[in-house]
């Protein structure tokens, strides 16, 4: 009996981990995500020993953390296997809690299995969240991020935040999971006897629930503004490359010829990604006089991604700054509040380890969102900067949004991670920060992935080459526009934050409540 918990849970470990990380971009196949955990949660119906069940979920969530972060390899070997076992024990948590719930709400009525439902996707939502703070935070590929191109299941996230959605697919696995679990048991061999599932109608309900508010909140026809038109350049500058002392004029020399030739086409401003530059736009005289003069000569701005140093303290910042024809150097800029830990500062008990990053010094994050506006065509729009992986962080995007920003700027260099696909992992949190603040938001990466993102979450432009790849060097334009109703007010999101968090902790207090109660009855 024994070896066959083990053959089966192995069997539902590969299943499940496939899916997942199926379900995850770069790979094309959301729809993985709403069966993933269905394998697992059969699995724990037959009643495995607790330490197979806790060995089962480490090998799971840590097989797919790391080929859900395999890109990382290439910074580091050991950061990627490492991390990818820590946010394993996230995973370990939930599951070992499921097999005690469904343990329970098998065999009773249709109101209690959903409570207990809704209580174990209100697990998986708080341990998101607890992401957000586990390890100096790393909130990084929710399971709402498989999502990314299906607009219609997102939409509820500008109540719920992207949790909303992590929810739903996770109460719909469970639902899934215990409709085939009451056709094996009760041998429901016809077909239409499963369809008359309570389970299956219960997950189906959440599901229309999200397409019906998808179809209420559709934006009336020819209601759209132009907000502007970008040009972004894509240096495309290997991290190895970027960083030589000796290459920084040669380096420098590419961005502003490509920066050039785009400003050929027309625009209203040109996008820089993250670190633009070889040396600091502030904390050196001579490159903020040469941006100043390159700016003057195409006059248009220039909104970038770069760094800055304190010559009197020393301090590093990673930023946005926009530069203007004849005004030069805007005083308003924006700092990066949450810094890459190993990257962009080593965490003191680990001083003995060196960042990845080769500067002398660590960078000093930003306190404040650095609202930057942006002056055109006698109007101004106020935009909130993201940089690298902030987009990951729903709460930066919304303090910026609620502070007053109509339009968000992510600047990024994701060329440290090869071409494997970790650039479009990144850009799918991008799309749910603009669905959950009803924010268009605009990006520029330094190989890709550079394009905007409407305010329903719907990918309006990506910047490709010749043969479709979002990696080259090179550039583009992009108009962005806003729908009218939205340029007036903020979303529900926006104003009141996360909110679901705690209903969701809510469910989960109350099913464990459900089922102690259950256990001392017995």
């Amino acid at each position: 009996m024994i070896n066959n918990y083990k053959y089966w849970g192995i069997l539902s470990c590969i299943l499940s981990s496939l899916l997942w990380v199926f379900s995850i971009p770069p790979f094309d196949f959301p729809e993985a995500a709403y069966i993933a955990f269905v394998p697992l949660l059969l699995w724990l119906y037959t009643k495995p020993p607790p330490m197979m069940i806790w060995l089962v979920a480490l090998g799971t969530g840590w097989i797919s953390w790391f080929f859900i972060l395999i890109w990382l390899r290439h910074v580091t070997w050991f950061g990627t296997i490492a991390l990818s076992g820590l946010l394993a024990l996230f995973f370990v948590c939930w599951l070992y809690l499921g097999s005690y719930i469904l343990r329970h709400i098998e065999k009773r009525n249709i109101l209690t299995r959903a409570i207990g439902f809704a209580g174990l996707a209100g697990t998986w939502v708080v341990l998101e969240w607890l992401r957000s703070w586990f390890l100096w935070g790393f909130p990084w590929a929710p399971l709402s991020i498989s999502q990314w191109q299906r607009p219609v299941v997102l939409q509820i996230a500008a109540w719920t935040g992207a949790y909303g959605v992590s929810f739903l697919l996770i109460f719909f696995n469970l639902c899934i999971a215990q409709t085939i679990r009451q056709r094996i048991v009760r041998r429901k061999s016809a077909l239409f006897m499963g369809l008359l599932s309570p389970d299956l109608y219960l997950g189906l309900s959440a599901l229309f629930f999200c397409i019906f508010v998808f179809f209420s909140t559709l934006p009336a026809r020819n209601n759209t503004e132009v907000l502007l038109t970008a040009a972004v350049v894509q240096p495309y500058i290997l991290p190895d490359l970027k960083w030589d002392v000796d290459r920084s004029l040669k380096n420098l020399g590419i961005l502003e010829r490509q920066t050039l030739f785009v400003s050929s086409l027309e625009s209203d401003i040109v996008l820089w990604p993250e670190s633009a530059t070889p040396w600091p736009i502030i904390g050196s005289q001579q490159m903020q006089m040469r941006l100043e003069r390159l700016v003057d000569e195409m006059n248009k701005p220039i909104l970038m991604g770069n760094i800055s140093k304190d010559i009197k303290s020393g301090e590093w910042r990673n930023g946005v700054f926009l530069v203007e024809p004849k005004s030069g150097l805007s005083e308003k800029n924006y700092t990066k509040r949450e810094l890459v830990p190993f990257g962009e500062y080593v965490p003191r008990p680990f001083g003995f380890i060196r960042k990845v990053v080769p500067l002398n010094g660590s960078f000093v994050p930003g306190d404040n969102v650095g609202l930057i506006d942006l002056e055109l065509n006698l109007r101004s729009i106020c935009i909130g900067s993201l940089v690298c992986y902030e987009d990951a962080f729903p709460a930066l995007a919304r303090q910026s949004a609620s502070k007053g920003a109509k339009l968000f700027f992510v600047a990024t260099n994701n060329a440290w991670y090869g071409e494997e696909g970790g650039a479009e992992q990144h850009a799918a949190h991008s799309v749910l920060r603009a669905v959950e603040n009803r924010r268009p938001v605009m990006r520029a990466g330094n190989g890709g992935w550079s394009g905007w993102i409407d305010c329903y979450g719907t990918i309006r432009d990506v910047l490709l080459d010749s043969e479709g790849s979002i990696y080259f060097r090179g550039g583009g334009t992009f108009t962005i526009f806003q729908y009218e109703e939205w340029s007036r007010k903020q979303s529900y999101y926006t104003r009141r934050g996360d909110w679901f968090i705690a209903v969701s902790f809510g469910f989960a207090s109350l099913a464990l409540f459900l089922i102690l109660n259950f256990s001392l009855r017995e």
